[in-house]
């Protein structure tokens, strides 16, 4: 009689290990990053960078169009050097205001 395991018998427990550290793995990535605590780790003066890092990676609105200042009406694009990065996912927003590439400003709905 043959005592030695057949070499099918000994992949098979390794090969269902990495099989479950895969799907473990998988499955955090899948954890949403739109969290009321991680909208709370965002400060005034935080880098883009740093917000991303938390969030992911955030898509740039459009602020062209006019908006009212201390001097009135001011128009067009290339006028303000403030830019809102927002973050969406299905009934949560967060979108955060950077000027001179730091936050300013937050706002979150949903969360």
């Amino acid at each position: 009689m043959n005592t030695r395991p057949s070499l099918l018998a000994s992949i098979v427990p390794c090969l269902l290990a990495c099989l479950s550290v895969f799907c473990l793995g998988v499955l955090a990535g899948c954890e949403s990053k739109m969290t009321s605590e991680n909208y709370d780790k965002i400060t005034t003066g935080m880098g883009l960078d740093q917000v991303e890092r938390i969030l992911g990676k955030g898509e740039l609105q459009d602020n062209a169009g006019t908006s009212i200042g201390a001097g009135g009406l001011t128009g067009g694009a290339g006028t303000s050097n403030q830019k809102t990065y927002v973050w969406h996912e299905p009934n949560k927003d967060i979108s955060i205001v950077i000027v001179e590439g730091k936050v300013v400003s937050k706002n979150k709905a949903g969360l």
